[in-house]
């Protein structure tokens, strides 16, 4: 059977850059999303024809698992050796007597829950693998370490989920599955890209200087690319990684150092 990883938010930036990797250490990949076009545009980059593309809600959990069940069971099978749960949104929030102008469940429900539930779906598959040590990754955020005025949802979600990986840590630990959480800073990716564009609009500066001024506060003078959190999840996917679990790791050019 093939050796398999699965990708939520699949379709863009970390994602993509992660399973194009994936791809090239050899594995086979299930791709998932909200929407089918991204995903086969990521999948179209990818070499082989025994990848999987889901577009699914990764925080409906009855329809993830009716989905991943169809596709694990798939003729030859696939063996499960990790899961990246990715998926998320960000941007800010603000209080409201009316829940439907405040986007705090929106956030916390594809962050929190949409982890939750990726994780959860995947760990029969992962606890069945041959192999001795699977792995389970969640991406949380620098912000998961520091707060920042308006998003206090996003920043919420992103510290929630490192409490979600201890506690599995724990529980899946004997079945020899080891779950982390990355915490990356700025990378150059949409939503990135979105979140600048937001701080250049209220100084009523250019994008190309709001950029410049996060970078000048980095210790390294530079945001990192997708590919470089993929090369860091290429490792701790691999078989050289068997010790580290329950861990929030950070990736962020030094904007914040424990």
């Amino acid at each position: 059977m093939r050796k398999t990883v699965l990708i939520t938010g699949a379709g863009s930036g970390i994602g993509r850059a992660t399973a194009v990797r994936l791809n090239r250490d050899g594995y086979a990949l299930i791709l998932v999303g909200r929407r089918e076009d991204p995903l086969e545009e990521t999948r179209s980059l990818l070499l082989g024809d025994d990848h999987v593309s889901m577009a699914v809600d990764v925080a409906n959990r009855l329809a993830f698992h009716d989905v991943l069940r169809e596709v694990m069971n798939d003729v030859g099978g696939r063996e499960l050796v990790g899961v990246f749960a990715n998926a998320g949104i960000g941007g800010p929030n603000a209080f409201s007597v009316n829940a439907e102008e405040d986007r705090w469940d929106e956030i916390m429900r594809a962050n929190v829950t949409g982890a939750y539930v990726t994780l959860q779906v995947a760990y029969p598959y992962l606890k069945r693998a041959k192999q001795a040590v699977t792995h389970a990754l969640v991406t949380s955020s620098v912000l998961a370490r520091f707060g920042v005025p308006g998003q206090s949802a996003y920043v919420t979600s992103k510290a929630a989920v490192l409490g979600l990986v201890r506690s599995l840590a724990v529980e899946w630990g004997e079945d020899g599955i080891l779950i982390n959480a990355i915490c990356p800073g700025w990378v150059e990716t949409a939503m990135a890209k979105d979140s600048i564009q937001r701080m250049a609009d209220a100084q009523g500066i250019s994008y190309e200087a709001s950029h410049a001024e996060q970078c000048a506060v980095l210790p390294t003078g530079r945001m990192s690319q997708p590919e470089d959190v993929a090369g860091f999840v290429s490792w701790l996917m691999s078989p050289e990684q068997r010790g580290i679990t329950g861990q929030g790791l950070d990736l962020n050019n030094g904007s914040w150092m424990s």
